[in-house]
């Protein structure tokens, strides 16, 4: 019997609250806090547990979805929001350790000296990791706190700016120890802006994005001397491109980076916003994609549009890998696109076809890339033909002369969402045909719905007649690869 006893009370033994305090804090700061603080009715064990739990998750928008809308009746769900007397508590009651991460979001708090005290609390204890979200406007108005700026322990941070939020950077020694900043705009004032980016000595990463109007003018200047990457997606919002009012858009928003480290630049690239990087001498690897493939159509409208173009890839032409929009080059005319400059160190080629008329730009980008050994085609368009071939519009023309790279250099083709269609395959064609240094061609095609497989030749058939392309290389191996 005794044995017995001994077997069950080892059974139901509490293991995990015989865990020393800090790995309990680390499993428990993977729950929302309000769930951490939940914890303290187990045992006397964790009545204090959670009062030491590094990282606090506090977002207004939960809590009302986690506890108000399932308590409380829905007349008095909005009537006054229980989310400020739970955090004022939870700060109160919590021990005097330091705070990792503080992840704020507030969506019905209006009083911004609540705001403000909670912010300097998260920066008393030394707080590493910042994320500050003020979705509803305040009284007053809701300015980011000095001491943010001069936090000696902030590594990262990630900011949500807008019309109801700004940011006044003090003068100097701003952000000492800053590596990473997220930035997401809606609209925010031009101050704000344009000072936010100008001192971050010891910034690594960089994100901006969010969205603009069209009559926003911004001069955004980013001094970081150890930034190495920067990502960048503005959607400016224009209101007439649609319209049958002829517009004429002039760029107000100016991006100047001075980074002499920097890595890597990810754009999402606009129309109306202009990129200036100072001494990038050092960057490897460029992505540029483009988000309205509309805006083509009405390229006129965008004055001064194949300048900016140009400056951008005069200013990314020492990279060894390159991802682009292939819509972007169609911003250029014949005398710009010659204006261009090589790009002498490019060994990987990513392109991006949006539409049919995109493939224009690939003799373009073969002449400029000398040393090309990796090219990779991205397919985004729908199928060429449509349903009449009679409509079938022939956008590849062969360059006159093959380009160096492509009898040299060029070692490996992928072809993503290749569709069969005639200008792709003319592509492949002349690719394989002309490739003396090929060694692999991988070609990537889906399974199609009911009413596409009409367009699109069948996968079958694709394959053997890929296969019977000449081939410039005796040791090239075409690969199929399909998936859904």
């Amino acid at each position: 019997m005794a044995s017995k006893s001994k077997l069950q009370k080892s059974s139901i033994e509490d293991r995990i609250s015989g865990l020393p305090d800090a790995i309990l804090c680390h499993i428990l700061s993977c729950c929302t806090t309000r769930e951490a603080v939940q914890t303290n009715v187990l045992s006397r064990r964790w009545k204090k547990v959670w009062a030491s739990v590094p990282s606090l998750d506090l977002d207004e928008q939960k809590y009302h979805l986690d506890y108000v809308n399932r308590t409380l009746p829905g007349p008095l769900r909005y009537v006054l929001s229980s989310f400020p007397q739970f955090v004022n508590r939870l700060l109160l009651l919590r021990s005097p350790t330091n705070i990792h991460r503080f992840h704020l979001k507030t969506t019905m708090t209006s009083d911004a000296s609540l705001i403000y005290a909670w912010i300097s609390t998260a920066v008393k204890h030394n707080v590493v990791e910042l994320d500050l979200c003020v979705e509803t406007p305040t009284e007053p108005h809701f300015e980011i706190p000095k001491s943010v700026f001069l936090c000696n322990t902030l590594v990262s941070l990630k900011l949500w700016l807008s019309q109801d939020v700004s940011a006044s950077t003090p003068s100097a020694k701003c952000f000492p120890c800053l590596k990473f900043l997220h930035v997401t705009v809606w609209c925010p004032d031009s101050d704000s802006m344009e000072k936010l980016f100008s001192c971050c000595p010891a910034l690594e990463h960089l994100i901006i994005d969010g969205q603009v109007d069209d009559v926003s003018a911004y001069n955004i200047n980013i001094s970081g001397p150890k930034l190495k990457r920067l990502q960048i997606s503005f959607i400016v919002h224009k209101f007439d491109t649609r319209s049958s009012n002829v517009v004429n858009y002039v760029c107000q928003i100016f991006v100047n980076a001075d980074a002499p480290y920097l890595e890597e630049l990810d754009i999402y690239y606009d129309f109306l916003v202009s990129y200036s990087l100072t001494d990038a001498k050092s960057m490897r690897k460029a992505k540029i994609d483009f988000l309205d493939v509309d805006e083509l159509d009405n390229l006129h409208c965008f004055l001064g549009l194949a300048d900016r173009v140009r400056r951008l890839f005069a200013e990314i032409f020492n990279v060894n890998y390159l991802s682009v929009s292939a819509a972007i080059l169609g911003a250029l005319g014949i005398k710009d696109q010659h204006l261009l400059p090589t790009f002498d160190n490019l060994k990987h080629l990513e392109l991006q076809l949006q539409t049919c008329c995109c493939l224009q730009s690939l003799p373009t980008l073969l002449k400029l890339s000398l040393n090309l050994e990796h090219l990779v085609f991205e397919n985004n368009t729908k199928f060429c033909a449509d349903d009449n071939e009679d409509e079938f519009v022939h956008e590849w023309d062969a360059p006159e002369f093959v380009p160096v790279c492509v009898f040299s250099h060029l070692k490996t083709i992928c072809l993503r969402e290749f569709k069969g269609c005639p200008n792709e395959m003319e592509v492949a064609k002349y690719l394989v045909k002309h490739g003396k240094a090929l060694n692999k061609v991988t070609i990537y095609t889906r399974f199609c719905e009911e009413k596409e497989m009409k367009l699109q030749p069948p996968i079958a058939s694709l394959c053997l007649e890929v296969s019977k392309f000449p081939r410039g290389s005796k040791t090239c191996e075409i690969d199929f690869r399909t998936f859904t």
